[in-house]
C-alpha cells in the first residue's frame, strides 16, 4: 500500500550537521534508481520565504540500493528511489531558514539557477517560474486528506494482537503526494554551551495506527521541541523494502521530520537482511544522513543463508561509521549514539572511537552528556534477557558510562517504558546514569515483568501504555523529564512471568533530574 509519487520530491526529512548551529542536513527522495534516468539534487535556503539567497548543490551523487525481495514477490529485485543528503553550512545560530528541494537531469540546469539566483531575488516570479518548472506530477491535496479514521484503526490493531497477528503496516495511498514545490523550514540551534535544548524521544515507533498515534500527538501538541531521538527499529519492513517506502510516506504525511532534526539509531529490525542474502543496514545507511565521522564501512552478514531470527541476531555485525555511531553538540549537551549490533569490545572501531569522543567532551561547555542504543543494559521485563549485544554493552560500554558520569541513557527494543534510578552495576548510586526504556512508541506495548517486585534499581515500570519521553535542559544542574502518554495497550493491567499475577499501570512520570556530573559519592 505505498503509493506511486511518479518520481516527485518525497520523504524529506533533517538532521543536524557537524555544528548544530550553522549547519543542516536536508534528506529527500526523488525518482527511482531504475528508471533509466539521471537526476541531480539542490536546496533553494533563505532567510524569507520565497526569498532564497543561496542553492546549496549536493556533494556526492544520489544514493540508491537494490535488494532481494521476501519470497512471495517470487525473487523480484527492489530498487530504492535515489536519496538526495545535501548539508548546508554557513548558517546563522538560534535562526530560522526556509528551504525548497529540487532536482534537475543535468548539473548545469541547476548551475543556470545558482547564476541566476541573484537576480530572481529581485522578481519573485522569475523564481517561481523557473523553480516550479521542477514537478508537473499531479494536483495535490491538504496534507491530511483523505486519511482514514485513526481510532478506527486502532481497534482493528487490538482486535489482531489479540490473535497475535501483526498489524498491517502504514496505507498512504489514503493520502496525496506531498507538494514538490512546498517550502519549509527550520531552525538551527545555538553555539555549543549555550542553549537549553528539549529533545523528544521516542522508541520502536514503526508505522502502525499507534504510531501514528504518538507522532501525532507530539507534532500537535509539543511545537517547542528542538530534536528528536528515535532509539531504533523504525520501520519494521520485515524484509519488504516497499515497507520502508510506506515508513517514510507515513513521516511525510505527518510533517514534523521536515521542519525538526531527528537523530536515529539502529535496531535489529533495521539490520534488513534478505532471507538468501548477505546485505545488512542498507536502507537505513542510504535513506538517512546523520552527523557522520567518516563513510560508512559496512560489510556482509556471515553465517548461514536462510531468514535471520531478528529477535536475537548473531554479535558482532561489520557495520561502522556512517549512521552507525555518531555523536554532536546540542547547546548544552553533548549526544552520542551507538550501535548495540556493531563491535564494541576494546580494540574495535566503535569502541575506540567512543573512547576518543568521551576524552573530548567538555562538562564546562556541555554539561549534560546523553547516550542513544537501541539494547538496554537494565531490563526489568521477560523479553530479551539473554541479548548477546546486552551482556557486551554491560561489560564494555557500562564501564565507560560510569566513569565519565553520563547523565541519561535512552533505549528501545522492549516494548514497555522504564525508567531507573541512578545506577551503576546493578547497584543504585547517585552518581550512576539514568537508563530509560522508550519502546513503547507504536509497535506494541506488551512485555511481561520478570517479577512482581521490581528491582532494586527499578524507579518506573510498564507495558501497558504508549507514548514517547521529552527531556528540556533546564540549566547546566537541572532537566526536566516527562513520559507522555498517547495510546493504551491491548491489557489494562501488566502481567508478571509465569505468575497469575497483575499489576496497575505505571501511571505518570513527570520529574526531574539533577546532573550526575556535579555529585559526589
Amino acid at each position: 500500500h505505498h503509493r506511486y509519487c511518479g518520481g516527485s520530491i518525497r520523504h524529506v526529512h533533517l538532521a543536524v550537521g557537524a555544528d548544530p548551529s550553522t549547519s543542516m542536513t536536508v534528506s529527500f527522495a526523488s525518482i527511482d534508481s531504475d528508471s533509466g534516468e539521471s537526476v541531480h539534487g539542490a536546496v533553494l535556503v533563505g532567510r524569507s520565504p520565497h526569498k532564497f539567497d543561496q542553492l546549496v548543490l549536493e556533494e556526492e551523487d544520489p544514493i540508491y540500493y537494490t535488494s532481494m525481495q521476501p519470497k512471495h514477490y517470487n525473487g523480484a529485485i527492489y530498487s530504492s528511489p535515489y536519496q538526495h543528503h545535501i548539508t548546508i553550512t554557513g548558517l546563522k545560530p538560534r535562526s530560522t531558514y526556509y528551504y525548497l528541494c529540487i532536482t534537475r537531469g543535468t548539473i548545469e540546469e541547476l548551475l543556470d539557477i545558482q547564476d541566476n539566483l541573484a537576480s530572481m531575488q529581485q522578481d519573485p516570479e522569475a523564481v517561481a517560474k523557473q523553480i516550479n518548472a521542477e514537478e508537473k506530477f499531479m494536483t495535490h491535496e491538504p496534507e491530511d486528506a483523505g486519511r482514514r479514521n485513526l481510532k478506527s484503526r486502532i481497534l482493528m490493531e487490538e482486535s489482531l494482537l489479540r490473535r497475535r497477528l501483526a498489524p498491517p503496516p502504514y496505507d498512504s495511498t489514503q493520502c496525496a503526494c506531498p507538494d514538490p514545490n512546498k517550502i519549509r523550514s527550520f531552525k538551527t540551534m545555538a553555539p555549543p554551551g549555550h542553549g537549553y535544548p528539549k529533545l523528544a524521544v521516542i522508541g520502536d515507533i514503526g508505522q502502525f495506527p499507534h504510531s501514528e498515534e504518538t507522532w501525532d500527538h507530539l507534532r500537535t501538541h509539543h511545537t517547542d521541541i528542538d530534536s528528536i531521538i528515535l532509539a531504533g527499529d523504525l520501520a519494521y519492513p520485515e524484509l519488504d523494502h516497499y515497507r520502508w517506502e510506506t515508513f517514510m510516506d507515513f513521516l511525510d504525511d505527518y510533517p514534523l521530520a521536515e521542519k525538526v532534526p531527528m537523530h536515529i539509531t539502529p535496531g535489529n529490525h533495521d539490520i534488513g537482511k534478505p532471507q538468501n542474502g548477505t546485505q545488512i543496514f542498507a536502507a537505513y545507511e542510504a535513506r538517512f544522513r546523520m552527523p557522520r565521522i567518516q563513510a560508512p564501512d559496512l560489510g556482509d552478514y556471515v553465517g548461514p543463508l536462510g531468514t535471520l531470527n531478528m529477535d536475537r541476531p548473531p554479535y558482532p555485525l561489520d557495520y561502522d561509521y556512517g549512521n552507525a555511531y555518531y555523536a554532536f553538540q546540542y547547546g548544552k549537551t553533548h549526544q552520542i549514539f551507538l550501535n548495540s549490533y556493531s563491535a564494541m569490545e576494546p580494540g574495535s572501531k566503535q569502541y575506540e572511537w567512543l573512547v576518543d569522543e568521551l576524552e573530548r567532551v567538555n562538562r564546562r561547555v556541555t554539561p549534560w552528556l546523553l547516550f542513544t542504543y537501541h539494547v538496554p543494559i537494565y531490563n526489568t521485563f521477560e523479553v530479551h534477557q539473554h541479548d548477546a549485544q546486552m551482556f557486551m554493552m554491560r561489560e564494555h560500554i557500562e564501564p565507560l558510562l560510569v566513569r565519565y558520569k553520563v547523565n541519561v541513557v535512552f533505549n528501545g527494543h522492549i516494548h514497555a517504558y522504564e525508567r531507573t534510578k541512578p545506577v551503576a552495576f546493578g547497584k543504585v548510586t547517585k552518581t550512576g546514569p539514568i537508563h530509560i526504556v522508550m519502546g513503547a512508541g507504536g509497535r506494541a506495548a506488551k512485555a511481561q515483568f520478570m517479577s512482581d517486585t521490581p528491582e532494586d534499581w527499578v524507579e518506573v515500570r510498564d507495558a501497558t501504555i504508549y507514548g514517547y519521553g521529552l527531556l528540556e535542559i533546564c540549566n547546566k544542574t537541572h532537566a526536566r523529564w516527562d513520559w507522555v502518554h498517547t495510546g493504551k495497550g491491548k491489557s489494562e493491567y501488566n502481567a508478571v512471568k509465569n505468575e497469575n499475577v497483575t499489576l496497575p499501570p505505571g501511571g505518570v512520570d513527570h520529574t526531574f533530574f539533577e546532573n550526575q556530573y556535579f555529585m559526589t559519592e
